[in-house]
């Protein structure tokens, strides 16, 4: 074709005279000069093009179906995440087929929809990606009707990024591929792959895209993100079915789909769960168990056994739990419990029964049923009552590790998601059996004497004051109307009590000890208790840095209206993970700068009590549980969500939204 239209091109250049001779003074005329130079450069144009791309875009017809890929960010950081959308906008009647796995076997010849990112870089992941919702068109194709999941309009996927921990600061592109066949009820046409590049760079802070191009995120959900489960980066085919850890500044993901990943995300569970003993929800019982476990220390075979059926309890509450979240579609969490006041107060009422009972107040003859619960007597129903006391008491908090591993199995079968939850039992358990298979552990606290009595007097009044907790967050529940928050003149009688369990150490180890070394190191230890003890109660109890507006939905359409960056703060009394991260967190000087300024309006949900707009509020965020934080720019879309967020993190994305540091 070049040759061709080369001999066109010279014969248009060359004089007319030459080429008919009388007749060139007409065509000179008729044409000119200026003319033959430009059909000249036109058809030299046309020589150098490639036939395919003649063949395609000069003469195709245009395309029913246009693509376009963005990204959520203009930049990231390493460890960070961010969404690409690949939209499709099909013109009508036009469609385009499902994924691979959505389509009939009868019809596995038609080419499915496919998202890849082709040769992955060793840089990034890619999450699970979240498909548009298909429409069943039947089709005749076979002959006979068949249902179809196709896609029609204008419909985005959503792909998940994460770019990992180690990667150096620059820029970056994601090679993204799209496979596609356009067809209409009856008749297809051929299959066409697209490619694009998408500009990544990563940097020292997340800059989002512009607000048109966020738009077109706003269908995705970003639990996504929070959750992050690694797949193979290919739409319409079976990923590895990661599952991201991310704890203490340690990322790392395992793969579910084989045995070695199973076994691994089963390892992971078990460690999430001896964490839980950790948290403040399970501490206040572990004196209990110390003393349980002390008291039969001298016979190994008993304490085994005791420790074997304390740890029956743990595991059968989680495997239970496991069933149900499995089997149960309305049950979904268990910290719901502890939404309804009169379950705290019966966990409170059992506390301090346990509590008294260890202070050695049930020197009377007491009903049977009541020995069975108490650290009074070791017998075997009581260790599995106190191994489900405690992984009941441990629902409210998450430990590291757990959160991912529980979350993923969720979504697996029945049986996956009962092994992940028996694990999680396993691990919380296994504190419990090595002090029972080593009883000289438990040894190491005095056997007997007045030392002895003193240390569970001791021990029972700070168990007494984790009862009053309880208690006090049930009457808070029973007294307070949502959306007002409930009182904290609880946490005046849970310290109160610690004060007098501090001061009654001082007192006794002077009376026992006199002036020798040991007393006078546990007195002054007791003192400190009591005074850091009155300490703590004047702090939780004050009203604190941050001018809070508790939810409600006409507030928060207000403060959207006026154009504010919005905070919002999910907790609850019970939660004592949500208090700690209040007061360590959003209570710290760089936090309270941004939230007292006047561009930032910081809001709280209280679920302490049943709470129905903060429970919709909270499933339109994405998530069951709590603690959680979720902050809403000012144009009221979501840009951040963390259960276990700090200051760094926090502050980062408030100077993002206000567009500077209130410090400065």
């Amino acid at each position: 074709m070049f040759k061709q239209v080369g001999k066109i091109a010279a014969t248009a250049l060359r004089p007319a005279s030459r080429r008919h001779g009388v007749e060139a003074s007409r065509l000179n005329v008729l044409v000119g000069h200026r003319y033959r130079v430009l059909i000249a450069m036109v058809l030299i144009l046309l020589s150098l093009t490639p036939q395919s791309v003649m063949a395609q875009d000069l003469f195709a017809p245009p395309s029913p179906v246009k693509v376009s890929v963005v990204s959520m960010v203009d930049q990231t950081t390493p460890d960070g995440k961010f969404v690409l959308a690949v939209t499709m906008d099909i013109q009508k009647p036009w469609h385009v087929n499902g994924s691979k796995d959505q389509i009939p076997e009868v019809l596995n010849y038609l080419i499915p929809t496919q998202i890849t990112i082709p040769d992955k870089p060793d840089w990034l992941a890619v999450g699970r990606m979240q498909l548009p919702k298909t429409h069943v068109l039947p089709v005749t194709y076979t002959g006979t009707p068949v249902d179809l999941p196709v896609f029609e309009g204008k419909v985005s996927f959503f792909v998940p990024i994460w770019v990992k921990k180690d990667t150096k600061a620059g820029q970056y592109t994601i090679p993204v591929q799209i496979r596609y066949q356009t067809c209409d009820d009856k008749s297809c046409l051929a299959p066409k792959t697209e490619s694009f590049e998408v500009l990544v760079k990563v940097g020292d802070k997340q800059i989002f895209a512009p607000a048109m191009v966020l738009e077109q995120f706003n269908e995705f959900d970003t639990a996504a993100l929070d959750d992050f489960t690694e797949s193979s980066g290919n739409l319409g085919e079976s990923g590895s079915d990661s599952v991201v850890f991310d704890a203490f500044g340690l990322s790392f993901s395992l793969d579910g789909s084989g045995l070695g990943g199973m076994l691994g995300l089963l390892l992971m569970a078990m460690v999430g769960g001896a964490l839980l003993n950790l948290t403040p929800c399970v501490l206040p019982v572990i004196p209990l168990k110390i003393m349980l476990l002390h008291k039969s220390a001298g016979t190994r075979g008993k304490g085994m056994l005791l420790g074997l059926f304390m740890s029956l309890g743990v595991m059968g509450f989680w495997l239970a739990l496991g069933i149900a979240i499995a089997g149960i579609s309305d049950f979904s969490q268990v910290n719901q419990l502890f939404q309804y006041p009169l379950f705290n107060m019966g966990m409170g009422i059992l506390i301090c029964l346990l509590a008294i009972g260890m202070c050695g107040l049930f020197s009377v003859k007491l009903p049977n049923s009541v020995y069975n619960v108490t650290p009074k007597h070791d017998t075997f129903t009581g260790s599995v009552l106190f191994g489900i006391m405690t992984a009941v008491l441990s629902t409210p908090c998450t430990g590291p590790f757990m959160g991912a591993a529980a979350a993923w199995s969720a979504t697996q079968p029945a049986l996956v998601t009962v092994a992940i939850f028996a694990a999680i039992g396993a691990g919380m358990a296994i504190p419990y059996l090595i002090l029972s298979a080593f009883p000289a552990l438990a040894k190491k606290m005095p056997s007997a004497g007045p030392a002895s009595v003193l240390v569970k007097q001791f021990l029972g009044l700070c168990l007494l004051a984790a009862g009053s907790y309880f208690l006090g967050v049930g009457l808070n529940g029973l007294l307070t109307q949502p959306p007002d928050e409930p009182g904290l003149w609880h946490w005046w009688m849970v310290c109160g009590i610690l004060a007098l369990a501090g001061y009654w150490m001082a007192y006794r180890s002077i009376k026992l000890g006199g002036k020798r070394p040991a007393a006078i190191t546990w007195a002054i230890i007791g003192l400190l208790i009591t005074v850091g003890s009155l300490n703590m109660g004047r702090s939780l109890t004050a009203k604190g840095p941050i001018d809070w507006v508790m939810y409600t939905p006409d507030r928060m359409a207000q403060a959207q209206r006026q154009g504010k960056v919005v905070l919002v703060d999910f907790t609850a009394q019970w939660c004592l993970n949500c208090q700690v991260l209040e007061h360590q967190v959003l209570y710290s000087e760089k936090i309270v700068d941004f939230l007292t300024s006047d561009r930032i309006v910081p809001m709280k949900v209280d679920l302490t009590s049943a709470n129905p707009d903060g429970a919709d509020l909270l499933q339109q965020a994405g998530r069951v549980t709590i603690p959680l934080l979720v902050i809403y720019d000012a144009d009221g879309q979501e840009r951040f969500k963390s259960d276990s967020y700090t200051v760094g993190q926090v502050s980062q994305i408030l100077e993002q939204l206000t567009g500077s540091d209130p410090a400065h």
